[in-house]
């Protein structure tokens, strides 16, 4: 990690506590995410799978079943999806 990119969050983790939890990839249940780094570990029949990048996600939905663009979870309003500017 070089001096530049120490310390600085990539995912905007207020954004994603509010969503109804927990969080899905596909069928199995986001156990964390990294938020320095967007690498996320599923629990699969009572372990953890390390998924690999938040950003290549395909199937991420809420607890409600709703989908949630992976986009929209970085801080960079560059990457975001289906949400507008922060207020």
């Amino acid at each position: 990690m070089t001096e530049n990119t120490k310390n600085h969050d990539l995912l905007d983790m207020s954004y994603i506590d509010n969503l109804p939890q927990p969080l899905w990839d596909g069928d199995f249940p986001i156990s964390d995410i990294e938020v320095e780094t967007g690498l996320y570990r599923i629990e699969v029949c009572g372990l953890s799978e390390l998924r690999g990048h938040i950003g290549g996600c395909c199937r991420l939905k809420d607890a409600n079943g709703d989908k949630v663009c992976a986009g929209d979870l970085y801080l960079d309003p560059t990457e975001w999806e289906t949400r507008g500017a922060m207020t």
